[in-house]
């Protein structure tokens, strides 16, 4: 199965012009929070239309970025995998929105006694052979350092033994692959045309970087 893994896009919807100008096909679209800077709603609708037209089938996350209002209008497009866990073949999708607390009082956020509390639902799920938790912060020390240090959540590495792949975005420096338990990948800064194509038999990547 081929994913094509995308975060932080922010309204710069032009940007997938050229993403999915130079992608192959995939089986499935996962964006990893972050469709929108804040709204306004018809913005993600736009967003969604366009990935819609390369897959059929979105699984997202909400973003720190992401408003109630956004959400709403992005699950009468694609699977919001907090509300619906979804299996594909052998792989069981779970997702975690919004992020841990930024600082900068960004619309949806949580303490980290909150994504622990989320977290026990949202793995209390059967079994399957591959597990991939879709969030939109990273665990911390993984896919997390910035200039000011890790930024990531504690509360997400306690899950680093729950699930075979984390696919997350947040961090916009935090592009990479890591392997601690889990495989964790950022896919990159979609704002500025980055994305991965993400082979989850064989866990090869295709690095996406779009000028357009």
């Amino acid at each position: 199965m081929k994913i094509l893994a995308i975060a932080d896009l922010h309204g710069k919807f032009f940007r997938l012009d050229g993403i999915l100008k130079v992608c192959d096909p995939v089986d499935v679209i996962v964006v990893a929070g972050d469709l929108t800077h804040g709204g306004p709603p018809v913005n993600a609708v736009r967003t969604l239309s366009i990935l819609k037209t390369f897959c059929k089938r979105v699984l997202f996350v909400p973003g720190n970025w992401d408003p109630p209002e956004v959400r709403e209008e992005i699950r009468k497009h694609a699977i919001d995998l907090e509300e619906r866990p979804t299996v594909i073949g052998n792989t069981l999708f779970l997702g975690l929105g919004s992020s841990n607390i930024t600082g900068n009082n960004t619309p949806c956020e949580m303490t980290e006694e909150e994504i622990e509390n989320r977290l026990k639902d949202v793995l209390n799920m059967p079994q399957m052979p591959r597990t991939v938790l879709v969030s939109h912060a990273p665990p911390y020390d993984t896919t997390d350092m910035t200039p000011a240090g890790n930024k990531g959540s504690p509360a997400l590495r306690k899950a680093l033994d729950r699930v075979d792949i984390i696919i997350c975005g947040h961090i916009h420096s935090g592009r990479g692959k890591v392997k601690d338990g889990a495989w964790v990948i950022n896919p990159g800064y979609a704002h500025d045309g980055q994305a991965a194509i993400i082979d989850l038999e064989s866990m090869d990547i295709i690095w996406i970087d779009s000028a357009i």
